[in-house]
């Protein structure tokens, strides 16, 4: 028996591994010049950033610092940043995904939002987050305050009624929240338009809502003040952390309707892993290999300019090399039944939430 392998996974192989295919032929405008760069030369003034969001933005602010520090010490050469609007990266994806060329000047900048969009069957996503060759990515901790802990909220606090949780949109980074609560058996209600910590906060505090997800900066910094106050954790997305218990995975897990089996518990893990991710610097599937090759060991040295460091310290981000990254976007690419599981879920679940 013939085993066919579809090209579009060899492709993915090709582009997570940093190989390249030939490109035989490039569409350009009239007033278009495609440039080409030599990968052995490091006198290059033309690369290009897309960030996935205004300039304003947390991305932004962090796409800012990252191309001064790159010019200042790893290469004398000027980094243009195009700012895109949008809050969850997916118009800088897409513009991505319509400039794509093999010279390597130009990458993109995105967060994990781009990708839950993606797996979401998002109606503006025309672009595929698989066909990217990651450099390098940052990984954040994310942790779910409640009035009350998971075990303590059962039988006086969730029965008979939906637990109100906070987020920016129906299909945001916070919905590893929404379907992670409805793996353990509780019913959701969505609050939709909690997009900063400090609304977020208030809406908790007047009871707005029962849950919400904190990633940002300024509320892991508060996290310990707020548990010292009234709140609790009601879990964590990874066991990274040991202090914020319980982790989601080992509490889902616990419970009796648990099974390995879970098609949905896979995809909460790619969206977990996705929410995480809030830093992305990936290049086109096309890239010469030794022009990723040269990304990559100029990114290595990120790690070493105390700047820099000091920058993940304030974001509460954990730099993740090239290997890791590689590994990162492997788990990000789920089994079509996961993701299939995730869309139907969310075509039963959405009608009930808007209603």
């Amino acid at each position: 028996m013939s085993l066919l392998i579809p090209r579009r996974r060899i492709l993915q192989f090709l582009s997570i591994a940093g190989f390249s295919t030939t490109l035989y032929s490039i569409g350009v405008k009239g007033n278009e010049v495609l440039s080409t760069m030599d990968p052995t030369k490091d006198n290059q003034d033309n690369y290009s950033f897309i960030v996935g969001g205004t300039k304003e933005s947390r991305l932004g602010k962090l796409a800012t610092n990252l191309a001064e520090i790159y010019k200042q010490n790893i290469q004398n050469s000027s980094l243009l940043l195009h700012f895109t609007t949008g809050f969850d990266s997916v118009t800088a994806s897409n513009l991505f995904d319509t400039r794509l060329t093999q010279d390597g000047g130009l990458a993109l900048i995105t967060s994990g939002s781009a990708i839950i969009a993606a797996l979401s069957a998002d109606s503006r996503v025309h672009f595929d987050y698989q066909r990217w060759i990651p450099v390098f990515c940052t990984l954040t901790p994310i942790i779910v305050i409640a009035r009350q802990p998971f075990h303590n909220s059962i039988p006086d606090l969730l029965k008979n009624r939906s637990m109100k949780v906070g987020v920016s949109t129906l299909i945001g980074k916070e919905l590893p929240t929404l379907l992670g609560t409805e793996l353990l058996q509780i019913r959701t209600k969505p609050v939709i338009g909690i997009t900063t910590f400090k609304t977020g906060i208030e809406a908790l505090r007047n009871r707005t809502i029962d849950l919400l997800q904190i990633d940002s900066p300024e509320g892991l910094a508060e996290l310990p003040k707020l548990l010292k106050d009234e709140f609790h954790v009601f879990f964590s997305f990874s066991n990274d952390n040991s202090v914020y218990n319980p982790v989601f995975s080992m509490l889902y897990t616990q419970l009796p309707h648990y099974r390995m089996s879970n098609t949905l518990f896979e995809i909460w893990q790619t969206l977990a892993l996705a929410a995480r991710m809030n830093f992305a610097f990936v290049l086109p599937m096309l890239t010469p290999s030794a022009l990723v090759t040269k990304w990559r060991l100029n990114t290595e040295k990120l790690a070493t300019v105390p700047n820099f460091n000091i920058i993940m310290q304030e974001n509460n981000m954990s730099f993740q090399n090239n290997i890791n990254s590689i590994k990162i976007f492997s788990q990000l690419t789920p089994s079509i039944t996961a993701t299939l599981a995730l869309r139907r879920w969310l075509s039963l679940k959405i009608p009930q939430w808007e209603n």
